[in-house]
């Protein structure tokens, strides 16, 4: 049997400007998910699980590698998407490895909570295959990449994209010296990714925009007042509500909050970043997935 572990993710500056070039914060998470890969008699099926964290099957489906084909599966939309990151994994190996055998792939997170199970899914699969992740990712995906980079580093990372398949990657130390007054909390929906990044390639982003998206995860990085950081977060999410020409979450849901609010990902679903920590604020108001920084970030 071959095992492998990925990381979740969760971007902390540059959400959808990252696709522009901005230079943007992300932090790998405590949460992720396995893949273990058992070779079978069989030699030409591949079979497939995937458990949820209470270890129950959520998807399903059986693989004609040599033939490119489903054979049957749980869920046709999946299964199409997951054989298109096969091909290409088959396509990008010299030796194509794993044809058939058994597959279970174990999530420790909630499904609906966007923390990346589909790039720890594309790491996974590429250590199987013993390729790249970033080609992989890109020859699947139109998303930056910065969730599958964070798959694999232990340490938060800076990425800034440079063309549709190349990327600049570094790893850092964030450790803000007022790390115990951030959480993070769920807002009890997902967003879709691929719909999300579909609708914002379309837009018109202004050059400058980018200049200041990047300039601020670079102030944020180096910020080690409270203050200062709830003022750059500020300037973050009103940038972004110009360029999506939508409100920040804080104003359209938590206008009453005592602290900064900053979404992470696709606006309007997935988790949001909230300073001077208060969980009796966010659980009075039906949002009771909250989490420390300590117990949420990999470190």
């Amino acid at each position: 049997m071959k095992s492998f572990h990925a990381n979740g993710k969760l971007l902390i500056t540059g959400e959808y400007l990252i696709l522009k070039g901005a230079k943007s914060l992300a932090i790998p998470t405590k949460f992720g998910q396995s893949l273990h890969y058992d070779k079978t008699k069989n030699d030409s099926l591949l079979v497939w699980n995937s458990l949820d964290n209470n270890n129950k099957t959520w998807f399903s489906a059986t693989f004609d590698l040599i033939k490119s084909a489903i054979v049957n599966t749980s869920n046709d939309q999946k299964a199409e998407f997951l054989l298109k990151i096969l091909v290409q994994a088959q396509h990008l190996s010299n030796e194509s490895k794993v044809k058939s055998g058994e597959i279970v792939t174990n999530l420790n997170f909630e499904r609906n909570w966007g923390l990346g199970s589909s790039s720890t899914l594309i790491w996974n699969i590429s250590k199987l295959y013993e390729i790249n992740p970033m080609k992989l990712h890109f020859s699947v995906s139109n998303g930056s990449g910065y969730d599958v980079a964070c798959a694999g580093s232990d340490l938060p990372i800076t990425y800034t994209l440079k063309n549709h398949n190349e990327s600049e990657v570094n790893t850092m130390k964030w450790d803000p010296d007022f790390k115990k007054e951030i959480q993070f909390v769920f807002l009890n929906k997902k967003q879709n990714s691929q719909t999300e990044v579909d609708k914002f390639n379309k837009a018109f982003i202004n050059s400058e925009d980018i200049k200041h998206a990047s300039k601020l995860t670079e102030a944020i990085i180096r910020c080690h007042d409270l203050n200062d950081f709830e003022k750059l977060i500020d300037n973050h999410e009103k940038l972004l509500g110009k360029c999506l020409n939508q409100i920040p979450v804080k104003e359209k849901i938590f206008s009453d909050y005592p602290g900064a609010i900053k979404s992470l990902g696709a606006w309007g679903g997935d988790f949001i970043l909230a300073t001077r920590k208060n969980h009796t604020y966010f659980h009075e108001k039906g949002f009771n997935t909250v989490f420390s920084f300590e117990d949420m970030i990999l470190s």
